[in-house]
């Protein structure tokens, strides 16, 4: 009995270990939540001319953030449909204006198809085109034509060299190495559920999970049809492989708390025992994370819904560890939706088998000390656990106020790190009209004004080839009315987009006034994918949280985001940055920290005002700003080339590239967007023409 009480306590503390290290109930939830609506938002805007809908996927999509972790996207094509043979006799109605796609067999393992190629309808977009390929009297789009054609329009795109690493994409560009920890994947839907996974439908569930309801809706939600082939297969060309990304989602989203927290653990898990796996086999990829969620699902379903219990943490843990044992074992490890694909051919194969049965009975024998296993997230959780039970509870024991925090955070993120265009502003207030809990109400409303922003800059555009005054007022009037709810909720990209109009306006002492209060407040910035400084989220934890404030009123309060210019707004954003604003796609935006943005355009104010003791003033300003911990060059690009267009503008040309030559050397996604070199270029020819 003692044993059972020491187990169950050891338990309970690992429960509430990953619990703090994975997420509370309510903070799982809202991230949930969050890569719902963001979605919904992304996906509703008009811009979408090539019918892309984004499905986010990867361990930030499910909820599990830990080092490493990644946020991947599947592209789906939407103005292409695949029908399946044995369902589809004829088109569905809503297929008229599609390309339109029937599966055929593929002679490989299940789970792989071919895709003959039965409309083509004249709008089709021309990388489709491009990889359909004749095969005697038919047609077939082939996966490697279609899926080089996706990386050379990325290419294209972002004017650098794309290549595949696994999970990988890595940009190369003529100065720098670009690492973005996260794969695109292109995929077509198809409305029916396949054939191949028909056994998924009916399997016996003595336990009751998924319940039938979550089957039926993830059977009416279909599949996706990815492109990569069968490595197993000597045909690959053509094949095509079934994806049930959105019904994993979904399964995902079915645990329970304890059951998704088991699932974290075997990621974790998995990532701990990496260095082994590649110092043994060379690929710490053998076991993927597919796998380990294969094993998930497995056991789940297997196991009576009262085992999964916070008593019972390490020992689920270690049933699942044993399952994946048996199926080395075996050499058989059966895909979830289709139980006769085996996963482990063409990795687990040859003496791989024994060599990892070993490694994991080894793991297995070592009981709980297999949790101190790895040093690739540190501490680990086996030491954490014995910490805890040396004395040090605050490890497990959740201030009230925590949950709270990291749950706003991610809120407000959700918010603003989205590209917000003029044209989402249908599906914004239809957000806003249904929404039922307070985050995504929250959310919606901050996406309706931010859109609602946006038009009011495109309008301040029509004044321009406006002839009567009166016209060019009636536009320069209700393009402020539009900016003016942002303004009077963000302190940050609200104040400063005003800010902006009035210094185009020719207003610059409110311009100044505004940029002004920007800079004295105490604010958070809230960057996208920068963590906010520990000192400012420890002040908002004990001076914001627990005393019943609303969202909206602690973002106005408490936190500031990026300045965004949409690329259709040339007469609005100042002249300065229109080389930055015309490198933009159509379907982003020119984004500037709030604090540089605001110390620039004072200095673009004084400037006009030729006071050149406050420009000066400015300058230094703006200088020391660029060393700021969460705003400055150490993350944007930008501040750099803020620094060297002020530089332009005193005449100091060779301080000027000497910022843009380091705008350059920032390691950041986007900085493809960067002109800097032209500047550079242009300041060079400049200056030999005054030698």
């Amino acid at each position: 009995m003692a044993d059972h009480s020491e187990q169950y306590e050891k338990s309970w503390i690992l429960h509430h270990i990953l619990d703090r290290f994975i997420g509370s109930p309510e903070l799982v939830e809202t991230r949930r939540r969050r890569v719902i609506i963001i979605e919904r938002i992304k996906n509703g805007g008009k811009q979408n001319l090539t019918s892309l809908d984004t499905f986010y996927t990867g361990s930030c999509a499910e909820e599990i953030e830990m080092e490493g972790s990644d946020f991947d996207g599947m592209l789906i094509r939407n103005n292409v449909i695949v029908l399946c043979p044995f369902q589809d006799s004829s088109f569905p109605q809503d297929s008229k204006d599609k390309t339109v796609f029937m599966m055929r067999n593929a002679d490989c393992r299940p789970g792989y198809v071919t895709l003959e190629l039965v409309n083509l309808v004249p709008t089709c977009i021309e990388l489709i085109k491009r990889s359909v390929v004749p095969v005697r009297d038919v047609f077939y789009i082939s996966s490697e034509m279609f899926r080089r054609e996706c990386a050379d329009a990325l290419c294209d795109r972002l004017d650098s060299i794309v290549e595949t690493h696994g999970p990988a994409a890595c940009l190369k560009t003529e100065h720098c190495d670009i690492i973005v920890d996260g794969d695109i994947v292109h995929s077509f839907p198809c409305t029916r559920w396949p054939q191949e996974a028909y056994e998924w439908v009916s399997r016996p569930r003595q336990h009751g999970w998924p319940d039938k309801a979550l089957r039926d809706q993830i059977v009416s939600g279909g599949c996706h049809l990815v492109p990569v082939g069968d490595k197993m297969s000597d045909a690959t060309f053509l094949q095509w492989r079934l994806s049930f990304t959105t019904a994993e989602r979904k399964l995902i989203n079915s645990l329970t708390h304890t059951q998704f927290l088991i699932y974290g653990l075997l990621k974790y898990f998995l990532k701990q025992i990496s260095d082994r796996l590649k110092q043994i086999f060379g690929d710490e990829n053998i076991l993927s994370s597919y796998i380990i969620k294969t094993i998930i699902f497995h056991v789940v379903e297997s196991t009576p819904g009262s085992v999964w219990q916070e008593k019972n943490t390490f020992f689920c843990f270690m049933l699942c560890l044993k399952v994946l044992i048996a199926w080395v074992n075996a050499g058989y490890c059966p895909n979830h939706f289709i139980n006769i694909n085996n996963m482990f051919r063409g990795k687990v194969q040859g003496e791989n088998p024994q060599k990892l049965l070993r490694l994991l009975i080894d793991l297995d024998d070592m009981k709980w000390d297999c949790l101190s296993v790895g040093t690739v997230i540190e501490p680990s959780f086996g030491i954490l656990l014995q910490s805890v039970r040396n004395g040090a509870w605050q490890l497990v024991l959740r201030p009230p106020t925590e949950s709270e925090l990291k749950c706003d955070m991610e809120i407000f993120s959700a918010a603003f790190v989205t590209d917000i265009l003029p044209d989402v502003l249908a599906v914004s207030l239809s957000l806003l009209s249904v929404s039922n809990f307070g985050s995504d109400e929250f959310i919606a409303y901050i996406t309706t004004v931010r859109a609602l922003s946006c038009t009011g800059m495109e309008i301040f555009e029509k004044h321009i080839p406006a002839k009567r005054n009166k016209d060019k007022y009636k536009f320069i009037r209700k393009s402020k009315i539009l900016m003016t709810p942002l303004s009077s909720v963000c302190t940050s990209s609200g104040l400063l987009t005003l800010a902006t109009y009035h210094y185009q306006s020719g207003n610059y002492i409110k311009t100044l006034e505004m940029c002004g209060q920007m800079i004295s407040s105490f604010k958070i910035y809230i960057g996208g994918f920068y963590d906010a400084d520990d000192k400012y989220l420890t002040w908002y934890e004990h001076h914001i949280c627990g005393l019943g404030y609303s969202l909206l009123h602690k973002y106005k309060e408490v936190c500031v985001s990026n300045v965004n210019f949409p690329p259709t707004i040339s007469h609005f954003c100042p002249s300065q940055l229109h080389p930055e604003l015309t490198n933009i796609h159509s379907q982003k935006l020119l984004s500037i920290p709030p604090l540089p943005y605001a110390v620039f355009l004072k200095f673009l104010c004084y400037h006009e005002l030729g006071d050149i003791r406050k420009r000066d003033a400015a300058l230094i300003h703006l200088r020391a700003v660029k060393y700021d911990k969460e705003q400055g060059v150490g993350h944007h690009w930008i501040v750099h080339t803020l620094l060297g267009i002020c530089y332009e503008m005193v005449g100091d040309t060779r301080r000027a590239i000497r910022e843009y030559n380091d705008s350059l050397d920032i390691r950041e996604f986007e900085k493809y967007l960067n002109p800097a070199r032209k500047r550079i270029e242009r300041l060079q020819k400049y200056q030999s023409r005054l030698a």
